[in-house]
């Protein structure tokens, strides 16, 4: 995919590659026992993102916003 964009005033073409990587292939994800739900949540201790269905950790806090 070409884009146009505009860099100091001098119009530029630049192109965009995309990798499409299912989450199993990244080495700091973690998505064995994912179940329909599951979000996923970094562990710093293992240094990995990991797939959940629980968001009840020690100092978690969720702000989803004012609706």
């Amino acid at each position: 995919m070409n884009t146009r964009v505009t860099v100091s005033n001098q119009p530029q073409v630049i192109k965009v590659t995309s990798v499409m990587m299912k989450l199993q292939y990244l080495s700091d994800v973690n998505v064995n026992n994912a179940t329909d739900g599951a979000l996923l949540q970094y562990d710093a201790a293992s240094n990995t993102w990991i797939a959940e269905n629980v968001l009840q950790k020690s100092g978690l806090s969720v702000n989803c916003g004012n609706f």
